[in-house]
């Protein structure tokens, strides 16, 4: 009976030794802009990230060059209409400085939008601006997302969320926790 209690005790020792490598096994990512880390981001796992370096866009409605930041793109391996897009654009220096910048980008997440609705709230523990709206990409219905989240040392974060009609709503609780899980460097 003692051997087999001790059995069980070095099972159970052994299984609990695996939960922390299951729990950390996100992956985090460090955003750098110009030789500096501006912050981190943990990545689930069975998402992409797809890292865009800094560029100059026209506008659909403009002729006009816009230049944008460097981007990290996300989205799950599986294709379920959900995107994100994480960028800190360094003439941004504050919440106030990045409000109009956030309702602006609208046009580059989808066509014919509308902005359904303007708050400040909390994000990962920094104050935030969100933007929310409808419109079309390509050719599908959509609602986007744009926060901004103010950190320290004159930055921000800005954060972009696209999901199609119809998207898988599981994938929510991994969007919820890559906003969540952002931290200054």
């Amino acid at each position: 009976m003692k051997a087999w209690s001790s059995l069980v005790a070095c099972a159970a020792a052994g299984a609990l030794s695996l939960l922390p490598q299951v729990a950390l096994s996100d992956t985090e990512v460090v955003y750098a802009d110009a030789g500096r880390n501006v912050f981190e981001v943990t990545v689930p796992d069975f998402w992409t990230l797809r890292v865009g370096g800094a560029r100059e866009i026209t506008p659909s409605d403009d002729d006009a060059l816009r230049p944008i930041a460097r981007v990290f793109g996300l989205s799950p391996e599986l294709e379920n209409g959900v995107w994100i897009g994480l960028m800190s654009p360094p003439q941004l220096r504050g919440l106030e400085d990045a409000k109009d910048y956030a309702q602006s980008l609208s046009g580059q997440l989808a066509k014919t939008t509308e902005i359904t609705g303007t708050e400040s709230r909390e994000i990962a523990g920094y104050p935030a601006f969100v933007v929310e709206g409808t419109g079309r990409r390509d050719g599908r219905p959509v609602h986007f997302t744009a926060a901004v989240l103010e950190l320290p040392r004159d930055r921000v974060v800005v954060g972009l969320t696209v999901l199609e009609k119809g998207y898988d709503t599981s994938a929510l609780s991994d969007v919820n926790a890559i906003l969540q899980s952002i931290r200054a460097r």
